[in-house]
Parts: C-alpha cells; structure tokens; sequence
C-alpha cells in the first residue's frame, strides 16, 4: 500500500508539473498556445513534482495510515485532501523554481510581493488540486480498499 501511495503521488505530480511546463507562461490571450520550457527548467519542474509526490505520501502514510484502512468514503476524502495539500505544495515549488530559474519570469522585488505572490498562487493550486481530487480519489480509494 505504501510503494502504491507514493506512486501514485508521484505521477498525479509529475503530471501537473508537466501541464504546468505546457502553459505555464500563457496568458488569456494565448491560453492554448501549448510549448515545453526549456529542458532544464523542466528537469526541475519533474524534481518539484517529485519532491511534493512523496512529502505528501510520506505525510499521508505517517498521519493516515488507519483512516486508510477503514471504508471507501473515509479514504476518499483523505485522497482529497491528500490531492488538495499536494496541489497547494507543488503550486508553490513550480512558483519559487520559476523565479529563480526562468529569465523570462518576472521576479517580485519586495518581501511583501513574494509573500503575496506565493498566497496567490496557493489559492488556485489548492483549488485544482481539490477539483483533481474529487475526480482522482474515487480509483485510488478503491485501490487502496484492495490493497488492504
């Protein structure tokens, strides 16, 4: 059950973090104008997503453990919430990676700019890590219930 969650992160990550290297400089006037960055932001963009894959397995597995092995509906809504905190992290890492890495990146000066900057981008990556989840959690806790 264990090498499952934290596969399972992992990929759920790796695929944001790609997505998120697919249209991550698009604004509204070209929103679905899809292009990789280059290769080595993207190298850490996969490490981010790793990273926050297996912080929140390595979280889910050391504060959950038991509420996983109890009905579907209890581990669905710790794969939400999983998702959700996964989503928030990793909107977070992408954030700070892009600023420090990407020379196309415009780069907050003051300490009051970051901080806004970071609870901004928290927001929404908890919001479509909650949306993923909702969607995502109804397989994986199922699994999980075979996985007994």
């Amino acid at each position: 059950m264990r090498i499952f969650l934290m596969a399972a992160a992992v990929l759920i990550a790796l695929s944001n973090a790609i997505l998120y290297s697919l249209i991550g400089n698009n604004t509204f006037t070209n929103l679905f104008d899809f292009h990789l960055d280059p290769w080595s932001l993207s190298a850490l963009y996969v490490l981010c997503a790793i990273f926050a894959g297996l912080l929140v397995a390595g979280g889910l597995i050391g504060f959950a453990e038991e509420v996983l092995e109890e009905t579907f509906f209890a581990r669905y809504g710790v794969m939400v919430l999983a998702i959700c905190i996964g989503g928030a992290m990793l909107a977070i890492l992408l954030t700070t990676v892009t600023y420090l890495f990407d020379d196309a990146a415009y780069v907050p000066r003051a300490i009051s700019e970051t901080i806004y900057t970071l609870v901004l981008v928290t927001i929404p990556g908890a919001t479509l890590g909650a949306i993923e989840g909702v969607i995502l959690a109804f397989p994986l806790a199922w699994l999980l219930g075979l996985f007994k």
